[in-house]
């Protein structure tokens, strides 16, 4: 088979989309704000534009985000209550796994009460049972040797 007939393969190595969503899925937000400083400037001013933005309206956004969630009318526009009601239910589903983890984490915990020694050498094993049945030196291999 010639070079010709072979199928065209991506080079992942050097995709740039990957290494963006890799480094945007599984790193901190400062991590990826560094990355982004070294990587592509347009986007890094984007996203401190955005961080800016959030500040400085900061208090709208909280003010109309309580008129939402308390069930108030309003004029924000059919967009902004998509968005909201979207925002709203990735945080409900949040906060519902958080607490079952929760719940989860504190049910396990309460019935581990015991520590680490006593899960090592166990209170419960009896000390006669464990004594060697011999009455020779215990410093020496005579009880395993038939004479």
């Amino acid at each position: 088979m010639s070079s010709d007939d072979e199928p065209d393969v991506p080079d992942y190595s050097d995709n740039k989309h990957v290494d963006e969503l890799t480094m945007k899925l599984l790193s901190n937000k400062t991590n990826y704000a560094k990355y982004l400083s070294m990587t592509d400037e347009r986007k890094h001013e984007a996203h401190e534009q955005f961080m800016k933005d959030c500040i400085d309206h900061k208090s709208n956004i909280l003010s109309m985000t309580r008129n939402m969630c308390n069930g108030k009318e309003n004029e924000y526009g059919s967009d902004v209550t998509e968005s909201f009601e979207k925002y709203a239910q990735t945080l409900i589903r949040y906060l519902e796994v958080k607490e079952s983890s929760d719940k989860a984490q504190r049910e396990y915990e309460d019935t581990n009460d015991t520590s680490d020694e006593d899960v090592m050498f166990p209170s419960s094993i009896d000390e006669k049972r464990t004594k060697p049945k011999y009455k020779r030196n215990p410093f020496t291999l005579d009880h395993f040797i038939r004479k």
